[in-house]
């Protein structure tokens, strides 16, 4: 039997955690973001853009040399429209989800 994808948690909005700063080129920390779902959950997610992703693997003490995480979403930029956009996009190809984790509370 095929699950209604209309009851499936849909994206109501998002938040940013951390204070976007753009003023400097060698940044390589990620940007976390909290979701708000139609069914009341609380989701949340790290945005990396691919400038500050080559940075963070460019720096000679990282180990180890890689990273892996469920919650990690690249953005073009921490502009909200390109962030808005993607999220929009990962709902409604219910891969948002997949995208975040749950808040533990």
């Amino acid at each position: 039997m095929e699950k209604d994808p209309n009851l499936r948690p849909r994206l109501l909005s998002w938040k940013f955690d951390d204070e976007v700063e753009t003023d400097h080129e060698e940044e390589w920390n990620w940007i976390e973001i909290t979701m708000y779902f139609t069914d009341g959950s609380k989701r949340w997610s790290i945005l990396y853009t691919p400038e500050r992703l080559l940075n963070n693997l460019s720096r000679p003490n990282i180990d180890p040399p890689g990273l892996h995480m469920q919650q990690l979403i690249v953005v073009r930029s921490y502009e909200v429209s390109d962030i808005d956009r993607v999220l929009r996009v990962f709902d409604e190809e219910d891969e948002l989800i997949k995208a975040s984790r749950a808040y533990s509370e």
